[in-house]
């Protein structure tokens, strides 16, 4: 009996050794890039249009490694052109996302850990630069489904003023920046 408990041991040692290289394997990552261009017609509830060309390189991890239930890694230059006077603003953006679903079912009410690391956002317009955020940024994001309920901010190292404003930060700065008018 002895016998077959130190058979039994090392064979689930063995069995057990094998197992983190495959557990701690690197997670499978999507490299992307891409550019679009659309015509938003009530920009920023403006009721006027803007042409919009983004441009989004990244690496998305499919099957991350940590506890996330998404993560990404992003760099991503927007340009916002007003055709009646053609003023431009340039939005840059780059660095770490990550997901994590907290509470509910994702096909109803639900909250979402959002953790942002790097350049949230910066503008730069005729006037010169605005940052809309750098940084560490920790969100709780709830949805009714993929509908957008609310946004808390949870944790905020770094100036984060769009954030901090809801949002509203980039609609008066790029508005006012392109001319346009409510």
């Amino acid at each position: 009996m002895r016998r077959f408990a130190l058979v039994v041991g090392i064979v689930a040692a063995l069995g057990l050794g094998a197992m983190p290289s495959a557990v701690a394997a690197n997670p499978v990552v999507n490299h992307f890039t891409f550019t679009e261009s659309f015509t938003d017609g009530d920009f920023c509830g403006t009721g006027q249009a803007v042409e919009t060309t983004i441009s989004v390189k990244g690496t998305e991890f499919l099957a991350p490694n940590q506890p996330v239930d998404s993560r990404n890694v992003t760099q991503a230059n927007v340009v916002y052109t007003n055709p009646q006077n053609e003023a431009t603003v340039l939005r840059r953006a780059a660095g770490l996302v990550s997901d994590t679903l907290i509470s509910g079912d994702p096909d109803g009410v639900h909250t979402v850990e959002t953790t942002v690391r790097g350049l949230t956002g910066s503008l730069r317009t005729a006037d010169g630069l605005v940052l809309l955020g750098a940084g560490y940024l920790v969100l709780h994001e709830t949805f009714d489904g993929e509908e957008f309920v609310s946004r808390e901010i949870v944790i905020n190292k770094g100036p984060h003023p769009n954030a901090e404003s809801d949002l509203a930060l980039f609609c008066d700065v790029t508005t006012d920046a392109l001319g346009l008018t409510n």
